[in-house]
């Protein structure tokens, strides 16, 4: 009894290890894996105009012999089923792991597309992911972006026309505020705005009407100021020189001396007082006579 059990025991022994060793050359081919795909599985809101899918592999891709040999390997197909037409790229410098999908047409808008990779897509070592990896993305709707861009439009000029309604008013009140000019009172508005009685507001402007007339004030006359004499041209003393005629310093552009003006003013002096003294002697013979 002991023996059978102890052959026994070696026979799911072996068996065991047939069955790891077996198994060990398919878990070695299936090393490659997909470590990042863009756009994410579910991603929506992507543009309908020059799409590409990016994959990027655990292991190298990128040489062109690989690559054409995946070529038919991975399918974009629509939510119909339809197939959509795309090249693969690669830069096996700076990129070797990585191989894009681009798509070369326009996608339909707010459409869901599925991406499919095949599990015979192989790496440069041989090696294949093993089983198909499927994963989805959904284009945005372009039709809701024209609304909302109509109406960011529309709420942009009409925030634009009341900043410039309120500038414009606001400068027409300067205006008749440096004019002196009182804006217009309304009655109606002004019993919407205080909750009164049409005959209140009546009353109210005239109020008004009678404190803006009282802060006016008459603005006094301009005092026109008198001329200032004009300094008489004085005689200026022949010289040798020969001229076609006498000018005075200020036709020839130069200025009076103070000396000039100070002994002209002291000679025009002299010359009064000598007159009064003349007409006081002559009113004196007279009465003499």
């Amino acid at each position: 009894m002991k023996k059978t059990g102890i052959r026994k025991v070696a026979a799911v022994l072996a068996m065991a290890a047939v069955m790891v060793i077996a198994a060990c050359p398919f878990t070695y081919a299936a090393e490659l894996s997909l470590e990042k795909i863009t756009p994410k599985d579910g991603e929506a809101g992507k543009q309908i105009a020059s799409m590409a899918i990016k994959m990027t592999f655990s292991e190298e891709m990128a040489t062109k012999e690989n690559v054409e040999a995946n070529a038919n390997r991975f399918t974009i197909t629509d939510a119909e089923g339809n197939k959509q037409e795309f090249y693969p790229v690669y830069d096996a410098e700076k990129y070797p792991n990585d191989i894009w999908l681009i798509l070369t047409k326009d996608l339909v808008s707010d459409v869901e597309y599925t991406v499919t990779i095949s599990g015979d897509v192989q790496s440069v070592a041989g090696n294949t992911l093993g089983s198909d990896i499927v994963t989805t993305f959904k284009t945005r709707n372009t039709k809701t972006d024209t609304t909302i861009s109509m109406l960011m439009t529309v709420g942009m000029m009409v925030i634009m026309v009341m900043i410039s309604s309120k500038a414009a008013r606001k400068m027409q009140e300067q205006k008749m505020e440096e004019q002196g000019i009182e804006p217009a009172l309304n009655p109606y508005k002004i019993a919407k705005e205080k909750g009164i009685s049409v005959q209140e507001a009546v009353a109210y402007v005239e109020k008004e009407k009678t404190k803006a007339a009282k802060k006016k004030k008459p603005q006094p006359k301009a005092i026109e100021e008198p001329e200032p004499e004009e300094e008489e041209d004085e005689e200026l003393p022949i010289n040798t020189y020969h001229v076609k005629g006498r000018r005075s310093i200020k036709e020839i552009g130069a200025k009076i001396p103070r000396s000039v003006v100070r002994r002209n003013r002291e000679k025009r002096e002299a010359q009064r007082l000598a007159e009064e003294r003349r007409k006081a002697n002559s009113a004196g013979k007279k009465k003499k006579k």
